[in-house]
């Protein structure tokens, strides 16, 4: 991750407020899908998981709201006359006292077509008049992109600082929903496997069933959840659906610690029951 953000993503932000525009549709999807394979190969994951989840297991923002956010710190930098002063004279007359909490919308700019309605000044006017008026009189570009970047970076999913390349690799594509377990693969079309029925014809191959109920993994399944009790005695009586939820992610009013145990076990389990031994295809 850290590569990426140093290496590789600020090419992709460079001259980003000039491109985002919406003629540029096909562009953007073009550098979106950089970052997206980017994040694919951090976390191990198979192609065709969904963005969203992709995005939301490492706490990364999308292009098109980095492009959002960077285009109105800059209008921020500028409408603090923290940039050239001749920039200022391209926003319409407002009240240049900033600190008054009533002041009130820029106007907009009087546009005769899409090509200069679309572009920097005329567009991040009327993104800078979208924001809560608090956000707008923040006291430094720092606060401003803070309070910015909530709104549109995910909560990454923890790993509890657990250190297993290999097992966080297996635990990622079963967060995602696209592993090996043949519920995953049909309903993403693998041509090899149209059949989400388990080898053991009890039910589908989903990751409930693997990881509670496949009797093929039984002597593993035992050993897990001795584990998983005598972390937390309780994990074990709420719903399939959240136990499943637990094992994946952590249980959040357990301690980190907890969680750490908690995620080790899950991984021992994948491994130990060598599911995913098998090639992908």
């Amino acid at each position: 991750m850290t590569i990426y953000k140093s290496f590789i993503r600020p090419h992709l932000d460079y001259g980003d407020v000039v491109y985002d525009k919406t003629y540029n549709a096909s562009f953007h999807a073009k550098i979106e899908k950089v970052q997206y394979n980017a994040a694919l190969a951090i976390l191990g994951a198979i192609k065709g998981s969904s963005t969203e989840k992709v995005y939301q297991e490492l706490g990364l923002e999308s292009l098109k709201s980095r492009r959002w956010m960077r285009k109105v710190c800059l209008f921020f930098k500028i409408y603090k006359l923290k940039s050239p002063s001749y920039l200022w004279n391209y926003i319409p007359s407002v009240n240049r006292n900033y600190q008054l909490r009533n002041h009130g919308d820029i106007p907009l700019l009087k546009t005769k077509n899409n090509f200069f309605r679309n572009s920097f000044f005329p567009s991040a006017i009327i993104e800078w008049n979208k924001l809560d008026i608090n956000i707008r009189c923040s006291q430094n570009l720092n606060i401003f992109k803070n309070t910015l970047l909530k709104f549109i970076r995910p909560n990454c999913n923890s790993i509890f600082e657990v250190h297993d390349p290999t097992g966080l690799k297996l635990l990622s594509r079963l967060r995602l929903g696209l592993s090996h377990l043949r519920e995953h693969k049909a309903k993403h079309g693998f041509l090899d496997t149209t059949d989400p029925t388990c080898v053991c014809g009890q039910d589908n191959e989903s990751t409930k069933h693997y990881f509670l109920y496949c009797p093929n993994f039984s002597n593993e399944r035992t050993t897990f959840l001795n584990q998983i009790v005598s972390i937390d005695a309780d994990i074990l009586n709420d719903s399939d659906t959240n136990v499943v939820q637990s094992l994946l992610f952590g249980k959040p009013i357990l301690s980190n610690h907890e969680n750490t145990l908690i995620l080790t076990a899950t991984i021992n389990y994948i491994t130990s029951s060598k599911r995913f031994d098998v090639p992908l295809f």
